[in-house]
């Protein structure tokens, strides 16, 4: 019986999997920095691949984890190329590869209730072996061309952050549309949000005068009134909420807030008295029509 062949991907795992050619393997190939901060003596095997299911035949995946110099938790991450042929996107790989890892030890920590930070330390590596030299972009941010410095940023860069808590007393005024939609979402979790319903009125005749009288049949300001009229009414008394608003709004919104009380009434959410008010009497005394 002859001599079995072992494949090409069988055999380079059975010797990554010895850890003695893995320690050996890491030491002559790992940058010195990140030789540094690892300790090798403690590189064990990780279960489990992250390589795409359509790349399997020519991808090998391999995941070790080691204990860094600090104490804290780090992976090497082993992806083995076996075809001869180039991937010009091997970077936007690698990348998802590693958000992958990073992903399951937080999952992880937070099943067993543990807190997952600091996240630790991923040191991908690719060994390549094809008929020529590898001359692929190694660089992620290149990818992007002419946006790669800006992309850059926003990768490696704290998120763009809009704070509109209390705590934050982010100005929100000025901003046209986006005044109204911050101050609903800034107060939608208040008990009591009355107080600042002036400010509300005062965006939207920011933006009658910055762009023309404010039609009643505005569809973004129809619901807008409803989220206030709904669900923040469930933090004040619906009548006042609907007084309040007929005061501080445009006399242009007054049949849209009249319209939206009704069909609060109708929903029985409004006393029986107010349907008589919403057409009659209060409309005048808030207009100082009385």
């Amino acid at each position: 019986m002859g001599i079995e062949r072992i494949p090409h991907d069988a055999f380079f795992k059975s010797m990554m999997f010895d850890p003695v050619v893995a320690k050996d393997f890491f030491a002559a190939n790992l940058d010195l920095e990140m030789l540094n901060r690892i300790n090798m003596n403690t590189l064990r095997l990780e279960a489990g691949s992250f390589v795409d299911e359509e790349l399997k035949s020519r991808l090998t995946d391999i995941l070790y984890q080691v204990e860094l110099t600090s104490g804290e938790k780090g992976y090497i991450y082993l992806l083995v190329e076996h075809q001869s042929t180039e991937d010009p996107v091997m970077p936007f790989r690698i990348s998802n590869y590693v958000m992958k890892i990073l992903d399951q030890h937080v999952r992880k920590a937070t099943s067993l209730s543990k807190n997952p930070l600091p996240l630790p330390l991923v040191f991908p590596t690719v060994f390549y072996n094809g008929k020529e030299a590898y001359k692929d972009e190694r660089f992620l941010f290149n990818l992007f061309g002419e946006y790669g410095t800006i992309v850059e940023k926003v990768f490696t860069g704290p998120f763009n952050l809009i704070d509109v808590s209390l705590e934050a007393n982010q100005e929100i005024r000025g901003q046209k549309w986006a005044s109204l939609l911050s101050w609903c979402m800034r107060y939608s979790s208040q008990r009591e949000f009355l107080p600042y319903l002036a400010d509300f009125g005062r965006f939207v005749q920011d933006l009658s005068t910055n762009n023309g009288s404010i039609k009643s049949d505005d569809k973004r300001i129809k619901t807008m009134l409803n989220y206030i009229m709904t669900s923040l009414s469930t933090s004040a008394d619906s009548e006042i909420l609907i007084k309040a608003l007929l005061e501080k709004l445009p006399s242009e919104l007054e049949d849209t807030v009249m319209t939206l009380g009704e069909q609060l009434y109708a929903k029985g959410e409004l006393r029986g008295e107010l349907r008589g008010e919403l057409r009659g009497e209060l409309r005048g005394e808030l207009r100082g029509e009385l």
